[in-house]
Parts: C-alpha cells; structure tokens; sequence
C-alpha cells in the first residue's frame, strides 16, 4: 500500500481543509484498517481492505449529508490514528493499554474538531498527510522524524495560505 498513503498522504498534506469529504473518508479508512490490523487480525487482507473501504466511504457519505455528526467522527478517527502512529514511533508499550492511548487521541481530536474547526481540520490533515506519506517512503529512524516535521510544516503552511487567499477572495465578493 505504499503507493496508497503515498497519494492519500499527499492530498491531505495539500487539501485535508478544502476536501472535507476526503478528509472524512481517508481518516476512516486509514483508522478502519489500522484498528482491523492491529487488533481483529482479519483475514485474507482483501477482506480487512475491503471493510476500512467501506468504512471510508460510510464516512464520506456521512460527511456529505450529516456534517456536524460526521466533523466529530472524523476528528476522533484521526485523532485515534495519529495516536496509533506516535505510539509506535515512540516505540512505548503500555502493556495492553495502547488502546486507551488511541482512545484518548479520538477523543483530543473531536475536541480539537469542535474547539478550533479550520485550524484542527489543517493540523489533523497535515499531520495525517506527512505520516502517510513517511510510511509510503518506507523511511526510518532520525530521517523519518526529520521528513515527517518537515512535510507536517510544509502541509500546515500551504493549506493556511490557500486558505487565506480563498477566504480573503470569498470576503471580497460579499
């Protein structure tokens, strides 16, 4: 799946904020498969592919007709999958409370979805995106970390100012 997050990690990096609907289904899928993986052992791994499809899908769908209940899903789902991802950066176990790491990451990205929407949405998709994208790489060790901040800045500068040119050209015409 390198070529997968490679391409989905690129489109959050550069478009997590303008693409609501992709955000929503990425962070599904890729949590989806992530929890499937790590903790039902589904298989064949079609099978596990199959259901965090649908999983995303479910969410894009949810996002394009029930935003408010979809805004606190995706940000639990994005929460809990970068959590999922620093926990094993960090390379910490916790003993079979990882899981309660990855809860308590869904739970700070609601909040940060519902506290601070443009700006969680940016963070989220960013940090998301350069994840994604380290992982396709197949990079590792101080050149993972290094890529992974610098693509995290670079996601976090080029959304806000296509933010702002957007939103400065939305205000303009009112």
């Amino acid at each position: 799946m390198p070529v997968v997050n490679i391409i989905g990690g690129a489109l959050l990096l550069t478009l997590g904020r303008k693409i609501f609907w992709f955000f929503v289904a990425a962070s599904g899928f890729y949590a989806g498969f992530e929890l499937e993986s790590r903790y039902l052992d589904i298989k064949p791994e079609w099978v596990a592919l199959l259901i965090a499809v649908a999983i995303g899908l479910v969410g894009a769908l949810l996002a394009y007709y029930f935003q408010k209940l979809v805004i606190g899903a995706a940000g639990f789902f994005a929460g809990a999958f970068i959590a999922s991802r620093l926990v094993s950066y960090l390379g910490t176990r916790v003993q079979g409370w990882d899981w309660l790491l990855i809860l308590i990451g869904g739970v700070v990205g609601i909040i940060l979805m519902f506290a601070i929407f443009e700006w969680a949405l940016i963070i989220l998709s960013s940090l998301a995106g350069s994840i994604l994208i380290v992982e396709g790489l197949g990079l590792t060790g101080l050149v993972e970390t290094i890529a992974a901040v610098l693509l995290f800045v670079v996601g976090l500068v080029f959304q806000s100012e296509l933010d702002r040119r957007y939103g400065s050209r939305k205000r303009a015409s009112r």
